[in-house]
């Protein structure tokens, strides 16, 4: 009996490395994994259910991105909070999703429907400095660089994107509210 065909094509396989970076990733952006926290391989492993090399790998990711410090040796915890990270991080931010806007009629409909949707209603939010809405409006710009279908840009813009979001926290983080009304308004005209 040959074997049937899915009616729906099948979603491209995760390596566990990917699902448990993207479950360290929402842990610290959502603050379940506070800043300065200590990470402990063994306690990962068995909130996770994974063994200890997808969660290494994970955490160095997430070091390379700035959400994790480690010291050799001595720890490895959640990046403390920062408004210089957030400052350094915003200004590359910023200019990949200038580039998204200028080129978003690259990206396809769907991408832009998607980002207008989730960009429009979120200047009134953004004039009122809600820290949501800031993150939000970025999560938008993000999809539209994802859309444009370059590797290279949408992992540089996952990575910026990822440390702003955390350090945005940060009680010294100088927040452009300004540009990110204006970018609101910007995604929600697409």
């Amino acid at each position: 009996m040959p074997v049937p065909k899915p009616k729906v094509a099948a979603q491209p396989r995760q390596l566990l490395r990917d699902v448990v970076y993207q479950q360290l990733r929402t842990a610290i952006l959502k603050g379940t994994l506070e800043p300065g926290e200590r990470l402990n391989d063994d306690e990962l492993t068995a909130w996770l259910g994974v063994s200890r090399t997808p969660v290494r790998e994970a955490i160095a990711r997430l070091a390379s991105e700035g959400l994790v410090e480690m010291a050799a040796n001595r720890y490895t915890r959640v990046s403390s909070l920062s408004g210089l990270a957030h400052a350094e991080a915003a200004a590359l931010l910023a200019a990949l999703q200038q580039l998204a806007l200028a080129h978003a009629e690259d990206a396809p409909q769907r991408v832009r429907s998607a980002a207008h949707t989730t960009a429009e209603g979120l200047a009134d939010r953004i004039i009122e400095q809600d820290l949501a809405a800031y993150r939000q409006v970025n999560d938008a710009a993000g999809a539209l660089v994802a859309g444009l279908g370059n590797g290279l840009l949408t992992d540089t813009e996952i990575a910026a994107r990822s440390r702003v979001s955390f350090h945005a926290a940060a009680d010294d983080a100088a927040i452009d509210w300004g540009a990110a009304g204006t970018l609101a308004a910007a995604v929600s005209r697409l």
